[in-house]
């Protein structure tokens, strides 16, 4: 895996740098954690059962908490981000690579996230 031991994400202008802390042959584990907030990240691979008359696909899962301790009585605020990419085993990764890119680029975009920070509004 090409993942380093640390990863940095950056919160509002803030470095937040997570350390790996586990490791095995499908996935890994980041975490950040202080007095007022826990940061964790999952990356995990595998392949999906083949089935009759398709490709067998392998299956990659991001995924990411963020926990804001609660003070004063108040509860903890904890979200939650992921995201599972799907690629036939035999596909051109270049390819599959520019898919990722543009469905990144329009999720990560500030527009798209207020819509769907504000589909209720």
């Amino acid at each position: 895996m090409s993942f380093g031991a640390t990863l940095t994400i950056t919160i509002n202008a803030v470095a937040k740098v997570l350390s790996r802390i586990n490791q095995d042959s499908y996935g890994s584990e980041w975490l950040l954690s202080s007095a007022t907030e826990e940061i964790r990240l999952f990356i995990r691979h595998s392949k999906e059962a083949a089935k009759a008359g398709q490709v067998q696909m392998y299956r990659h899962n991001v995924d990411y908490t963020h926990t804001t301790f609660g003070t004063g009585g108040a509860p903890d605020n904890v979200r939650q981000y992921y995201t599972v990419f799907r690629v036939p085993y035999n596909d051109d990764h270049t390819v599959a690579q520019l898919d990722m890119k543009g469905y990144t680029y329009y999720v990560n975009g500030d527009t798209f996230q207020a819509d769907l920070l504000n589909w209720l509004t």
